[in-house]
């Protein structure tokens, strides 16, 4: 922030300047908080640093960001997304949304979320201008996220073990963990999307010198009375240490498969990375500790066991198309189709599974496979240009894309396809594929560059974590939607912000 002259001092210039510290320190650690409340209170939460960071740049006259090359690329990408919304012209003026359970106007509600898209452009140079324009509040801001995050972990575990979660919320399903999400299962996503920042965060104050954790514990103000003597660098080195790998466990225990291969790809370049001077013991004894950890609460578990172990084995399992129970269990609704499926006589050979040579009787009997099929036919019908944003929900209904061949075909339509890729490919089609996909990476590519030369370990995190959610196949949030989308730009935020982070 403005340095201030001690010789003369304006006082009210120094409240004010205060006052504003304090409520951007507010407003960015809440974010966690706020994806927790729902939809609502991130949107809030997000259009309250737009605004001020608008109001901010229109008080100190400072506008050099929009001449920056990529507001003028992401900016271009709205344009793309509003335009693609009111020229899309693919289906019915009115629509009876089976998962809102309301009659909706399919183009107004693209038009609406391709307009609120701008909130996130802002929102990427809102963070780079508050994050990094004063360090006090880049470190408080972490701090309370560490904590935030941290009692969600140990959540987690609680829930894990007792069956319900610190404010006694249960989980509608018996292999997966609501933790405070009440009937959302996504908490291993929301981990996901700050855990590894905050273990960079904690890392990086662990490298940067003998008494660094100390002093930013004593001069934060936050626990000052307990914190201020000197840690040993044993108790300095075992608490991120103990954080990171806490965070892959509570990733595996949330029983989110995907987003639990994304966690063990970061945790293993990162350890891979960076040097065993950061930790309490040695690297390889770190990674065999976790290792040890997982495969004992698999073993320890049904639940996780059914999860992790035998839902795997669901891939390569096969079963008799021509038989008439495929036929019959097709025919139902999704909870007695599964166990109706899960009754008929198959097998679990990788030998079998590799030789089958049609993808449909392949991969079939996947759910996620039926939402990348009908994905794939969108794309094929709608190449250039796509659907349209949020209108995947509802061209999906088409009776052209039922197909028997695929086991979830009466399933096949959702909120979205379930993997970014298909989602942009069939909704804003080739072009703003391109577009999208070009933007993003010559973001990444650049912050790399500048990663190699500073090695922070948040950067590294951030830049790790948007690479892993543009893995092709593997099952994703939408890109679109408020909640992942608001993970995804908070990452991404911190990527871009790298590239112009001032020296300290």
């Amino acid at each position: 922030m403005t340095l201030i002259n001690t010789n003369k001092v304006n006082f009210k210039k120094f409240k004010k300047e205060s006052y504003n510290e304090k409520f951007i320190i507010f407003l960015f650690s809440f974010l966690p908080i706020s994806l927790i409340l729902g939809n609502s209170a991130i949107n809030s939460n997000i259009l309250i640093i737009d605004l001020f960071f608008l109001l901010t740049c229109y008080h100190q006259k400072q506008w050099s960001w929009i001449r920056n090359k990529y507001f003028y690329f992401f900016i271009f990408i709205w344009i793309y997304l509003v335009i693609n919304s009111i020229f899309s012209d693919n289906g019915a003026e009115t629509f009876f949304d089976t998962i809102r359970k309301e009659i909706v106007n399919p183009k107004n509600d693209s038009i609406i979320r391709s307009v609120g898209f701008i909130k996130f452009i802002i929102f990427l140079f809102a963070v780079q201008y508050f994050f990094f324009n004063s360090k006090k509040i880049f470190n408080q801001i972490f701090l309370y996220w560490s904590i935030i995050i941290f009692v969600v972990l140990i959540d987690v575990v609680f829930e894990r073990i007792g069956g319900f979660n610190l404010l006694g919320f249960k989980s509608p399903s018996p292999t997966r963990i609501v933790s405070f999400f009440k009937d959302e299962l996504v908490v291993g996503g929301f981990i996901l999307g700050f855990s590894f920042l905050i273990s960079g965060f904690l890392f990086n104050l662990t490298k940067s010198g003998k008494d660094s954790f100390t002093s930013f514990l004593n001069a934060s103000g936050i626990i000052d009375r307990v914190t201020r003597f000197n840690l040993s660098s044993t108790v300095k080195k075992i608490l991120p240490s103990t954080f990171f790998c806490l965070s892959i466990v509570c990733i595996y225990l949330s029983g989110e498969r995907s987003n639990f291969i994304k966690a063990l790809i970061i945790f293993s370049i990162i350890l891979l990375l960076i040097n065993d001077a950061y930790f309490y013991i040695k690297k390889k004894y770190i990674f065999l500790f976790v290792i040890i950890g997982l495969a004992l609460v698999t073993l320890v578990s049904r639940n996780i066991y059914i999860t992790q172990i035998q839902s795997y084995k669901k891939i390569i399992r096969s079963i008799d198309r021509t038989a008439e129970s495929w036929n019959k269990c097709a025919s139902m609704e999704r909870i007695n189709m599964e166990k109706c499926y899960e009754d008929t006589e198959q097998t679990h050979s990788l030998e079998n599974f590799l030789a089958i040579p049609n993808y449909h009787e392949k991969l079939g009997h996947l759910r996620h496979f039926a939402h990348y099929e009908v994905a794939w036919q969108i794309i094929k019908d709608y190449p250039i240009f796509g659907v349209g944003n949020l209108q995947f929900r509802h061209i999906c209904h088409n009776i052209k894309y039922y197909d028997t061949r695929i086991l979830y075909t009466k399933q096949r339509c959702s909120t979205h396809p379930h993997q970014v890729h298909f989602e942009i490919l069939s909704e804003q089609g080739i072009i703003g594929y391109l577009i999208i996909i070009f933007a993003i990476f010559n973001v990444l590519f650049n912050s790399f560059k500048v990663y190699r030369k500073t090695g922070d370990l948040i950067h590294l995190s951030s830049i790790l974590f948007v690479l892993t959610f543009f893995i092709p196949l593997l099952p994703t949030g939408s890109f679109f939607s408020t909640f992942n989308g608001s993970i995804f730009w908070i990452n991404f935020s911190l990527v871009h912000a790298f590239l112009n982070k001032p020296n300290d």
